[in-house]
């Protein structure tokens, strides 16, 4: 029965199960904090200067387990808003990283480009997960259709 459990867990992550009602999107200020938190680690690591530790790949890290724990809690629209956000920190990251100037050392232009990514990111998932979500539509008792070969006038 052991290995029904981990099945179990395992399809949970990727569809919630029959009656399971959704869990609401993060909240503003747990989002800010997470957001300060990821800027704040990803600077303190660049700014130790560790060749195996970069800021930019950390902060970026941070933003995946983010979508992942979205992605387990079964907020609305979850699978979208992590294919969005995991796109959109790669595109602002590459557009970020070849715009600024080469004035920057290589680590802190990484850095900003990561942060600059992580942050519409987050933006992008939040703004995705607090869509209203589709109702499935229910025709109303006693409403005529037209079809059904009625005829309705």
């Amino acid at each position: 029965m052991q290995k029904y459990a981990i099945v179990q867990h395992i399809t949970r992550f990727f569809w919630p199960w029959r009656g399971a009602r959704r869990q609401p999107p993060t909240s503003v200020r747990r989002l800010v904090w997470f957001w300060l938190f990821a800027l704040a680690f990803g600077a303190g690591f660049t700014a130790l200067g560790w060749d195996d530790f970069d800021g930019s790949f950390l902060m970026g890290l941070l933003l995946l387990f983010y979508v992942v724990d979205d992605i387990s809690d079964g907020v609305p629209h979850r699978w979208l808003a992590a294919l969005a956000a995991v796109t959109v920190l790669w595109s602002a990251a590459r557009l970020t990283s070849a715009v600024l100037p080469y004035s920057l050392d290589n680590a802190w232009a990484q850095s900003v480009a990561a942060a600059v990514g992580v942050t519409l990111g987050l933006a992008v998932s939040a703004t995705i997960t607090r869509l209203p979500e589709r109702q499935p539509h229910r025709p109303v008792e006693g409403h005529d259709s037209g079809f059904g070969g009625q005829d309705s006038r």
